[in-house]
């Protein structure tokens, strides 16, 4: 669901750029009271298990022609709580943008709030709704899998909207909006199984190292956990992303591409000159566009010089995953930092 430049105007994307910034600031004051030095391994290589999934586009039942991946915003907001869930995302989906140019670059405010900040809020509270009470397991997964679908849909319904107020829209508002929300009812229900085999995983082995922790036994230490979630990782990242689907994902199927309909006319329509000037910029600056080798050096346009290698795509999971977990790391030990010269 990561938003392309050309969804986009100017004042638009500077706006929810300036919405993005503002609120993982103020996110980043809330993390400083919540954040202890045992959860810094635990975010990193959350950060790093949802980016690699990310990099799995599966085909969507029902739908040959389009695919979804897994968002994880959910995932993270019950595993680590809203507020550093959030920032642990937000920061997977920066990293994607800035050196994978997955989601554009003026569109990265809205990708962090649509990806990143309602999900995380809306999937938490839906959550913390259903499971309120005495514990059921029962209550907990169907809880999981409710609010994974719904804080989908929400960053689903932005989108059409953001689009909406750019004045971009080829179709009627109402058009896109349908479309956006049944493809991603799609996306949210493969999400919630996602989320609940983790959850469920975490209550097997280690049930303390969820927020609101989750009753059971533990079975393995903390670090065993972190090993096994570490090794996931690599697994998804250098193996399973080799067998992701080619298929347009929901968002460019609800608007761009359609496989299985040669003649689909695009739903977007953006002849603005700025707009193709950032995707050109964006192009030839990417390290790694699209998870692969660059098809021309640093600074020039694509389809010049060095070709692809078959692997790139594994190779591109791993130093992701790597570069992502580094970078929470980084970002959390600051905010410790921050909060130990505070008190």
């Amino acid at each position: 669901m990561h938003m392309a430049n050309e969804l986009l105007s100017i004042p638009v994307a500077a706006g929810t750029l300036a919405i993005a910034a503002g609120g993982l600031g103020f996110i980043c004051r809330k993390v400083r009271e919540v954040l202890t030095g045992d959860k810094l391994p635990l975010m990193g290589i959350l950060g790093a298990f949802v980016f690699a999934g990310q990099m799995v586009n599966f085909q969507l039942p029902a739908m040959p022609g389009t695919s979804g991946h897994m968002v994880g915003a959910v995932l993270l907001a019950i595993i680590l709580g809203p507020h550093l869930g959030a920032i642990v995302i937000s920061s997977v989906v920066i990293i994607q943008c800035l050196i994978f140019q997955d989601g554009g670059l003026l569109a990265l405010g809205c990708n962090v709030i649509n990806m990143a900040l309602v999900p995380s809020y809306v999937g938490y509270f839906l959550y913390r709704t259903v499971t309120a009470g005495r514990f059921s397991p029962v209550r907990a997964y169907v809880g999981a899998m409710l609010a994974s679908i719904i804080a989908i849909e929400a960053g689903a319904v932005l989108v059409p909207v953001q689009a909406a107020l750019s004045g971009v829209l080829a179709v009627p508002f109402s058009t896109f909006l349908i479309t956006m929300l049944g493809v991603h009812a799609l996306v949210g229900l493969m999400e919630g199984l996602i989320t609940v085999a983790v959850l469920a995983y975490l209550q097997q082995v280690r049930p303390d190292v969820v927020t609101d922790t989750l009753p059971g036994r533990v079975r393995l230490s903390r670090k065993s956990v972190l090993v096994t979630l570490l090794i996931f990782t690599v697994v998804i990242g250098a193996g399973l992303s080799l067998l992701a689907s080619g298929m347009p994902d929901g968002l460019e199927w609800s608007y761009a591409e359609r496989p299985d309909e040669p003649d689909f006319p695009p739903a977007v329509s953006n002849e603005d000159s700025a707009i193709a000037a950032v995707d050109e910029f964006q192009e030839k600056y990417s390290p790694m566009p699209d998870y692969s080798r660059r098809s021309s050096k640093l600074g020039e346009p694509a389809g010049e010089g060095m070709e692809a290698h078959v692997g790139w795509t594994s190779f591109a999971g791993v130093v992701g995953s790597a570069v992502t977990m580094v970078v929470i790391w980084l970002v959390a030990w600051l905010l410790r930092k921050k909060q130990a010269r505070t008190a």
